[in-house]
């Protein structure tokens, strides 16, 4: 579930559908999500739904993370067909963290 910053610009520049948790491990509201994150996940797979969900440490890549305008954690950013289509900051449940998805297809 975790993605490198490589493996992430290759799907984004692939034009697959991400939905990417940008985390903090010092972040007490990012190991809250964390589990929401992983049920949203496992029902999309269920679902066979095209999205895909990723976790990202920002502390792998501090450059890549400053390229995507990261100021905050936790993050979801959602991309689609090669670009960017929104990023929302803050705890979301597993109800939203679907909805979400749902705005990539």
């Amino acid at each position: 579930m975790e993605i490198t910053s490589n493996e992430l610009k290759e799907k984004i520049k692939n034009g697959n559908k991400v939905l990417i948790d940008f985390y903090g491990t010092f972040c007490g509201p990012c190991k809250v999500m964390k589990p929401m994150f992983e049920k949203a996940s496992q029902t999309l797979k269920e679902n066979g739904s095209s999205v895909e969900l990723y976790t990202f440490n920002i502390d792998n890549d501090r450059d890549y993370i400053a390229e995507l305008g990261l100021r905050s954690v936790p993050t979801i950013k959602g991309f689609s067909n090669g670009q960017e289509k929104f990023s929302e900051v803050g705890l979301k449940q597993t109800n939203v963290i679907l909805e979400m998805a749902d705005r990539l297809n």
